[in-house]
């Protein structure tokens, strides 16, 4: 029987993220039902019900938490994402928030804890060593389209900012990021926020790219056909590119 627990709001979200950091956890779920929210944790893939929060203090923690992470706090009709860097003794945390609107004006919500000082050699990326040597070689091309696609925790993100790490740091690229939100953040990379309400879509940025003079366009995700057929151009005209699915 999961039970119920009463903190302040502050002291929950230090309390949730400094455990699930020590659990090795790698989503935070808040889960709206009837009576109460669940909070839930995902950890090798399998995901388990850690603890219930009363309504009232489970509507103020996904406010902290979209306010923590730049969104809107007073919209809860549409689904929005975000980010922010959370800070411990071990080091800061990148922190994707997402959240969704459900049945009653009730939001559930999603963190996705991304340690900032985790980076994985190339070497290591792959379980056979021949499988990162194709990686290294592919990264050697003048052009192409690299596209990362598999299930949740399975290893994207991790593959995709090792890569362009390496493209910056050892071989001397410009390596530009478009993002929604940005995972997470490098000194090394110019990395672009999405902002649809200022007009920079996945597409409108990925052409204002074009004109950055790029050696490599990260693409957090394609979208829609536009996104699709400009990265693709983009691909053949002397731009390696790398993206991802959701």
């Amino acid at each position: 029987m999961v039970q119920p627990i009463y903190y302040s709001i502050e002291a929950l979200a230090d309390s949730m993220l400094k455990k699930a950091v020590t659990k090795n956890v790698t989503d935070i779920h808040l889960f709206p039902r009837k009576d109460d929210y669940l909070m839930q944790h995902r950890s090798n893939g399998i995901l388990t019900p850690n603890i219930s929060i009363p309504i009232p203090e489970g509507e103020r923690l996904i406010s902290h938490f979209k306010f923590m992470a730049s969104m809107d706090i007073g919209e809860k009709r549409k689904p929005q994402s975000g980010s922010f860097t959370f800070r411990m003794m071990g080091g800061p945390l990148d922190l994707r928030v997402s959240t969704l609107p459900t049945t009653g004006l009730k939001e559930s919500l999603v963190i996705r804890i991304l340690p900032q000082q985790l980076n994985v050699p190339l070497e290591r990326l792959a379980l056979f060593p021949s499988s990162a040597r194709k990686l290294l070689a592919l990264l050697m091309n003048s052009h192409g389209l690299l596209i990362f696609t598999g299930p949740t925790g399975s290893g994207k993100t991790t593959t995709l900012y090792s890569l362009v790490e390496h493209c910056s740091s050892a071989l001397q690229r410009n390596v530009v990021t478009l993002e929604d939100p940005v995972e997470k953040f490098n000194d090394s990379l110019v990395q672009v926020q999405v902002n649809e309400k200022a007009g920079v879509t996945y597409s409108a940025g990925l052409r204002a790219i074009l004109r950055h003079d790029p050696d490599i366009i990260m693409v957090g995700e394609i979208r829609d056909e536009e996104t699709a057929e400009v990265a693709i151009r983009a691909s053949l005209t002397g731009h390696p590119v790398d993206t991802k699915d959701t």
